[in-house]
């Protein structure tokens, strides 16, 4: 299986850099002969490789029926009778990873010579690696939530292996982890960044090969990663962008109860899928191995995984984190830890308020305070200037609900009425859950 994946995976990655004309129309069209030669090799590989053989059988028979009826001779056009046989294919039965193509310029791995093959991995490698193997961000937001952002699954397993073990490394110390999933188009082995996830070797679930003819299982193991395991609660954020490895690494989280996933249904793309020549040109890309539906998991092709909390992709992120933050406020022990929580709950309702939409209340608030800290209107904002951060530099405050704002990066500012119903003093919320109380002078 691992020769056959390292083939997949070269062919994979070398039609991305040598197929530099495959956009480029052919001089002339097919003849009859071969327009009927490119349709018997297409069927063959249907019949011979599709993960679903009786959907192979009948996409095969609408193929023969079509080329009897004379419906491909006169599509002289090499792009257009590529797209209108992976139509007639998908018309029979939808499958999002089987497409036909012309790519004249598109050489297989056994076509090249081993130095041209080298180098072409050799570049591809060096592609990724300046695309940080698509490892985008990682953070520690309020409340020490962890948030990590990746758009694509690397085959490049052990290069990038440094990379994602000091990521993951950097949020182990985090209370939840936020896994943002929703520009994630796939790639290959999810199952190794669920290795990261488990205490133990867990099955994740099996894939049934057309090629190899064995089912294979797959496995999260932590003995692989050389790295940290994190047994934090994770939420994952999917879009329908999120596709195949990426819907993959979602599904077998989510069926075993180690994540919950935060966001819209994904693209629906659970086949793995290999490139077949066809000749002249042509070649198809069949599915050739599937996820098999065990107890928990289920195939999600045409479907999507169906996450835990729909919301739209745009506001899965501060979903995840408000159900994060109502989960510690229910286990907080102390009230220090409660005003801590809250703070971030405060940080995040302020992300999402409408700016100085009751700006008709802050002439309430203006005034100086103990210390000689001063809040002031302009252009209908409320301003502050802060002797304890130097007093030169304007802050801007931004509204949580009532009278509680933002301040800055540390503090809330919550102003009180005393028992007349006037606004005489205010408290200062501190991101560690302390609290300081100034008098209006």
């Amino acid at each position: 299986m691992k020769k056959l994946f390292t083939l997949l995976l070269a062919y994979l990655i070398i039609s991305s850099i040598v197929n530099v004309h495959a956009q480029e129309k052919s001089s002339k069209g097919l003849d009859k002969a071969q327009v009927m030669n490119l349709v018997d090799s297409l069927r063959n590989v249907l019949t011979s490789y599709y993960i679903f053989p009786e959907k192979a059988s009948l996409m095969s028979k609408y193929l023969g029926d079509q080329l009897k009826k004379g419906a491909y001779n006169h599509i002289t056009d090499p792009l257009k009778l590529a797209a209108r046989l992976g139509s007639d294919l998908k018309s029979v039965h939808y499958d999002s990873h089987l497409h036909v193509n012309f790519e004249p310029g598109l050489v297989a791995p056994k076509m090249m010579k081993p130095e041209e093959r080298a180098n072409a991995m050799k570049a591809q490698l060096a592609a990724e690696r300046d695309d940080n193997f698509n490892l985008k961000k990682v953070e520690v937001l309020p409340g020490n939530i962890g948030y990590f952002l990746f758009n694509g699954f690397t085959g490049y397993i052990n290069e990038a292996k440094p990379m994602l073990n000091g990521a993951l490394t950097f949020l182990s110390g985090t209370k939840a982890l936020i896994i943002d999933l929703r520009s994630n188009g796939g790639g290959y082995t999810a199952n190794r960044l669920e290795s990261y996830f488990f205490k133990e070797k867990t099955h994740l679930f099996d894939n049934i090969n057309t090629i190899s003819k064995d089912t294979v299982s797959v496995f999260a193991d932590p003995s692989t990663t050389n790295g940290p395991i994190l047994l934090m609660p994770i939420y994952i954020l999917t879009s329908k962008n999120t596709f195949s490895a990426a819907e993959a690494f979602s599904s077998a989280m989510q069926s075993l109860k180690r994540a919950v996933i935060v966001g819209e249904n994904t693209g629906g793309g659970s086949h793995m899928a290999g490139v077949f020549d066809l000749k002249n040109g042509f070649n198809a890309k069949i599915p050739f191995a599937r996820p098999i539906s065990t107890a928990t998991f289920k195939d999600w092709e045409g479907v999507g995984v169906i996450p835990d909390i729909p919301v739209p992709a745009s506001k899965a992120l501060h979903k995840a984190q408000e159900i994060i933050y109502k989960d510690m406020l229910t286990k907080a022990t102390s009230d220090q830890e409660k005003m801590r929580i809250q703070w971030a709950i405060n940080a995040l309702i302020a992300e999402q308020n409408e700016p100085n939409a009751n700006a008709n209340l802050y002439s309430n608030y203006v005034g100086t305070y103990t210390g000689g800290i001063k809040f002031y209107i302009e252009n209908n904002q409320l301003l502050c200037k802060n002797p304890e951060r130097g007093g030169t530099e304007v802050f801007k405050l931004a509204p949580v609900i009532g009278d509680i704002f933002i301040l800055d990066e540390n503090v809330q500012i919550e102003f009180v009425r005393n028992e007349k119903n006037v606004y005489s003093s205010l408290k200062m919320l501190w991101k560690n859950g302390g609290v300081t109380r100034k008098n209006k002078e």
